[in-house]
């Protein structure tokens, strides 16, 4: 498991991380008004909860600034951080990648 610490670049952390660009995508698809659990993350991503749980990526994306955590007294909960430069500039990249793809 390869901490975030140990990584250098935007790129090789969604590169490092098998579910970090799933769930960078889903997240781009959730309702910053709602709070979702890993469960919920997961299953948006498609991602095992497994995965989530060896590679930790929910934790690095909270401390990316993508996601944040909601204090709750029971399982932990996660909203869009709806402000993230990280989240705005996946949206443009997929928007732009998309548009290129569709014009091939």
């Amino acid at each position: 498991m390869q901490q975030i610490d140990s990584v250098t670049s935007g790129w090789e952390f969604v590169a490092s991380k098998e579910a970090a660009a799933s769930l960078i995508g889903a997240t781009l698809e959730l309702d910053p008004e709602e709070t979702v659990t890993r469960s919920e993350l997961a299953t948006a991503a498609d991602v095992p909860m497994k995965r989530l749980y060896l590679e930790d990526t929910v934790s690095d994306l909270v401390r990316l600034g993508v996601l944040e955590a909601v204090d709750t007294e029971s399982e932990p909960v996660y909203t869009v951080n709806d402000d993230s430069d990280i989240l705005a500039a996946a949206a443009r990249f997929e928007e732009i990648a998309t548009e290129r793809l569709a014009s091939d």
